[in-house]
C-alpha cells in the first residue's frame, strides 16, 4: 500500500478520515499474525490445529484490537498454544466463525473485550458470529454479541477484570483492572490464574468521566470523532496513582486498547482520548511506513517525559501534542476554556514550538514517510492556530 496518499489523514483528522485504511491494515496484521502462528503449529507437528486456525474466519468488526497484539506477543515469547487461542479470540471478536482446541500445560489468561478468562489443560474456543464459547479445565464461559457492539458474558468469568459499556460509541468498552499506570511499559496483569474471586460492581463511576470526554469531542471537536472511534477499541481503567495526576498510555502489543486514569474534567478527559488515539494512528502508520531511519541513534529532549528520547519517541510525542493543540483550537470556537484547560493548551503550544519543532525540523534521521507526516502535522497545527 502506498501510504504517501494517506499520510495527511494519519497526521491529523484534518487530513482526511483514515478509518478504512486502519481497518485494512489491521486485518492484514491479523492475517499475518495468523500465518506466523499456524506455521509454528505446523512445524511442531500440529498440522490439524494449524489448519483449524487458518480456517477460523474473521468477521466484519474491526481487527484493530488488543487480542491480535497479544497473540503476536505470545508467539514472540514462544507460547504457541496461547498464541493460537488468542488469535482465535481475535477472529471471534470481529464476529468471525470457527473452532479451535489446543492444550495449555500451564495456566494462562485469555483476553477478550476487557475480560480475562483463566485457561489450562484441554482448551477450546468456538464462535458462530453471534456467540463465543470458551472452555478449559479452569473455566467455561459463553459470550454473546450485544447491542452495544461488544461481547458480554452470559455469566461472569472468574478472571479479575470486569468490562463495562462505555456509554457511547468509543471506546467500545471500559475494563476495570485494578492496575495503576506504568511509567515505561503498558500496565498488564502479571499474576497467573487462578486468582481469588473478585467483587464486581454494577458500574464504575469513573466510566462516566470517560464518556463525558467522548461527548466533548462529539459536541465541540467532532473532527476527532472518527479519529477516536476507529482506534479506541477498548479502554483499560487505571486506579489512582496517589499523586492526583491523570495518566494514560498505549502500546504496540495492545493495539486498540488505551489505558486511562480519568480526570474529573471532561475537557481534559477528551484531551487524553485524542492523545492516546494519536499514538494509535501512529502505530498503524509505522506498521508499513517507518518514520525514522533504522540505524539512527539520534536523541532529543521530549518535554512530555522531561528526558531525552530517540527520534521515533520524539515524533510520537510531537504527533500527540500537535493533535491536542488542534483539539483545543477546535474547542475554543464553540466554548470558553476554563483556566486549567487554557493552561494545558498554552503549555502544549510552548512545547510544540520550542522543543519539538526545532528538533524535528533539524533532524536528518526522519525517513521520507516521517518527514511527510511531520510536515502535514505542522501545516495542520499552523492552520488551526490561525483560525
Amino acid at each position: 500500500m502506498d501510504m504517501s496518499v494517506y499520510t495527511p489523514a494519519f497526521a491529523t483528522p484534518d487530513g482526511g478520515d483514515a478509518t478504512g485504511v486502519v481497518g485494512a491494515l489491521a486485518l492484514g496484521r491479523l492475517n499475518g499474525t495468523r500465518r506466523r502462528i499456524a506455521g509454528a503449529l505446523a512445524d511442531s507437528g500440529q498440522a490439524a490445529t494449524a489448519q483449524a486456525l487458518q480456517d477460523f474466519s474473521a468477521g466484519k468488526g474491526s481487527a484493530w484490537r488488543p487480542e491480535t497484539g497479544l497473540a503476536l506477543q505470545a508467539h514472540r515469547n514462544e507460547s504457541i498454544p496461547l498464541a493460537a487461542l488468542q488469535l482465535a479470540a481475535a477472529c471471534a471478536g470481529t464476529g468471525g466463525r470457527g473452532y479451535l482446541d489446543i492444550r495449555l500445560e500451564v495456566p494462562q489468561w485469555l483476553y477478550l473485550d476487557g475480560w480475562l478468562i483463566p485457561m489450562k489443560g484441554l482448551c477450546s474456543l468456538s464462535a458462530d458470529g453471534r456467540s463465543i464459547n470458551i472452555h478449559s479445565d479452569l473455566d467455561s464461559t459463553a459470550f454473546l454479541a450485544s447491542a452495544e457492539n461488544r461481547w458480554i458474558p452470559a455469566q461472569d468469568p472468574t478472571g479479575p477484570w470486569t468490562a463495562y459499556a462505555s456509554g457511547g460509541l468509543a471506546p467500545r468498552y471500559v475494563a476495570a483492572s485494578g492496575l495503576r499506570h506504568s511509567v515505561e511499559g503498558f500496565p498488564w496483569i502479571t499474576a497467573a490464574p487462578p486468582l481469588d474471586a473478585v467483587h464486581r460492581l454494577a458500574a464504575d463511576p469513573r466510566i462516566t468521566a470517560i464518556h463525558q470526554g467522548w461527548r466533548v469531542i462529539l459536541e465541540h471537536a467532532s473532527l476527532y470523532g472518527s479519529w477516536v472511534a476507529c482506534t479506541a477499541s477498548g479502554c483499560l481503567l487505571l486506579d489512582p496513582n496517589g499523586n492526583g495526576a491523570a495518566q494514560s498510555g498505549s502500546s504496540y502489543d495492545h493495539p486498540g486498547l488505551i489505558a486511562i486514569e480519568p480526570p474529573a474534567c471532561p475537557v481534559f478527559c477528551g484531551e487524553l482520548l485524542v492523545h492516546e488515539c494519536s499514538h494509535q494512528h501512529l502505530l498503524v502508520y509505522t506498521m508499513v511506513a517507518p518514520v525514522v531511519k533504522p540505524d539512527s541513534d539520534e536523541t532529543s529532549y521530549s518535554p512530555i517525559k522531561r528526558a531525552r528520547r530517540t527520534m521515533d519517541r520524539v515524533l510520537s510525542g510531537a504527533h500527540a501534542i500537535g493533535n491536542m493543540i488542534i483539539y483545543y483550537a477546535l474547542l475554543r470556537r464553540s466554548m470558553e476554556l476554563d483556566r486549567a484547560s487554557q493552561q494545558r493548551f498554552d503549555q502544549h503550544r510552548t512545547w510544540f514550538a520550542e522543543d519539538y519543532r526545532p528538533a524535528l525540523d533539524q533532524s536528518h534521521n526522519l525517513t521520507d514517510a516521517g518527514r511527510a507526516l511531520w510536515g502535514s502535522l505542522c501545516r495542520a497545527v499552523d492552520g488551526a492556530l490561525e483560525n
